[in-house]
């Protein structure tokens, strides 16, 4: 067997705690926003899911008094059917970001069809219920 010096098993025992130290807060980080974004891929399905089923007046409903003043049910509606988002049957989702209230993300809906449609959607949590704040179509993407 063959003998290392002991700084060997010093420099070992200090790259374990640094890669364990990273994993802590990459942990605590992911929890944290998980618990900060508790129900709002839920919220985001069950929004979408009103889209599909016709329910737009109910889906206009799940909106904040900020979207409602800058977007009319008409605008929303036509937004609705020139992006297809009636033919939704599935969603990717980005982390979101927080800014005070807002959680922004981007989520890409994937249609029947499989076309996919980039989106950007704020939302603000009100109690325990998510309300749509902002919806934009990502040119970006």
């Amino acid at each position: 067997m063959a003998n290392f010096p002991p700084y060997l098993s010093y420099l070992g025992i200090g790259l374990a705690g640094i890669v364990g130290l990273l994993l802590l807060v990459w942990v605590i980080v992911a929890l944290s926003i998980l618990r900060k974004t508790k129900g709002l891929p839920q919220a985001i399905r069950t929004f979408l899911t009103l889209i599909v089923e016709g329910n737009v007046t109910e889906a206009y409903q799940g909106t904040t008094d900020n979207f409602k003043a800058k977007t009319s049910k008409q605008a929303f509606t036509k937004f609705i059917k020139k992006h297809k988002l009636h033919q939704y049957t599935r969603t990717l989702m980005s982390i979101p970001t927080v800014e005070e209230n807002c959680h922004s993300l981007e989520v890409t809906v994937i249609t029947k069809t499989g076309q996919k449609i980039p989106l950007n959607m704020s939302f603000i949590k009100d109690q325990k219920t998510w309300y749509l704040d902002a919806l934009d179509y990502n040119y970006k993407t």
